[in-house]
């Protein structure tokens, strides 16, 4: 039976790599736009701090945002976690037949689900389809603007590590049947990527929703060796009809806010948003290891120029969320030297504060 199971999982990884060299093939023959859509080689805000690295570090270990979750690099169960996602991926039908076909369309496919410990699709449409779809676009404008070859198989090959990474980080030391990496993987990751290959949605997206990348600005713990200040997020906003200056805003990812952003003549904007976020994960169905969120009050403010993140400030009832502070390079400014700054603030009164710059992860202390 391990042979077996082993053999299926080598044949679907082939086939994975097949699909996506036949979707992505002639992307990789094409010359560039002219204008990139969503990485323009920044050297200010959160897209001086955009690059492969940061993006493993933000989308792979999104999950240890909530409270609960061990954040030392040596208490991560990243080797049996990548086990059980592949032993789930390397035989799919027999893990959703015994999850429930009608559960499973219900509540990862379809929008049709709407109790929220269920309704697993709305993160899948959200943050795997269209924030992995984004984010294939940005890093193949990253690798293409940093002279790689074929920047579109290798925005693949890092689109696939850091989802697969996430999904080996979420499942740990759980053994047994997981749907989730099944949806996430099959459907919606690789459903983004195939649909940001087409031009007119990379347009929808960049122009009549202003689409970026405001994610935090990871770092690594120096006294214990953890991941600090990593988080994947994303922000639109739609310009309000009949106004040049106001337009609606929301910013999603381990959170959801939504609110307004205003915007000057000078292409800096200030937006406010409100909303909930994810505090702790709890068991809904132990027998299909269906997880769900148990949500915050969440409310952040924020300073972007140019559609680059300058500074957030966002508060919630997250015991180690309680207040958390970002400011970018290009804010502060120490003659040629602008370094990132970021604090996190906890409810029992840790403070952890760290300093990042757009050349390699921060640092925390």
């Amino acid at each position: 039976m391990n042979s077996f199971l082993l053999s299926a999982r080598k044949k679907i990884n082939k086939n994975i790599i097949f699909i996506f060299a036949i979707v992505l093939f002639p992307h990789n023959t094409l010359l560039p736009q002219e204008e990139p859509y969503f990485y323009h080689g920044k050297d200010y805000g959160s897209e001086a701090m955009y690059n492969p690295i940061n993006v493993i570090l933000n989308g792979s270990f999104d999950i240890l945002q909530l409270d609960e979750k061990e954040r030392k690099i040596s208490k991560l169960r990243v080797g049996s976690g990548f086990n059980n996602v592949f032993k789930n991926l390397g035989d799919p039908f027999s893990t959703i037949s015994r999850y429930g076909w009608p559960e499973f369309t219900r509540n990862e496919l379809l929008p049709i689900e709407f109790r929220k410990q269920y309704a697993q699709w709305w993160p899948n449409y959200e943050l795997h389809l269209v924030g992995g779809g984004m984010t294939y676009t940005a890093l193949k404008e990253w690798y293409q603007q940093h002279n790689f070859p074929v920047p579109a198989l290798m925005s693949m090959t890092t689109v696939a590590f850091y989802e697969l990474l996430n999904e080996a980080v979420e499942n740990q030391a759980y053994k047994g049947d997981n749907a989730d990496p099944i949806s996430d993987v099959y459907v919606f990751d690789i459903g983004g990527i195939i649909l940001f290959s087409f031009d007119g949605v990379n347009k929808f997206f960049k122009e009549e929703l202003n689409m970026a990348d405001w994610s935090l600005q990871p770092s690594l713990g120096v006294t214990d060796m953890s991941i600090r200040n990593n988080g994947q997020y994303f922000s639109v906003k739609w310009k309000i009809p009949f106004s040049e200056q106001w337009y609606l805003f929301h910013y999603f990812g381990m959170n959801g806010l939504g609110g307004l952003s205003y915007k000057q003549a000078d292409g800096s904007a200030y937006s406010v948003g409100v909303g909930m976020r994810g505090k702790n994960l709890y068991v809904v169905d132990k027998a299909r290891d269906l997880l769900s969120l148990n949500l915050t009050w969440n409310i952040g403010f924020f300073y972007d120029v140019n559609n680059s993140l300058l500074a957030s400030v966002m508060a919630s009832g997250q015991n180690r969320n309680m207040l958390n502070i970002n400011i970018y390079p290009g804010l502060i400014k120490i003659g040629k030297f602008s370094p990132g700054l970021w604090g996190a603030f906890e409810k029992d009164g840790n403070v952890t504060l760290g300093v990042s710059t757009i050349y390699a992860p921060g640092v925390g202390f």
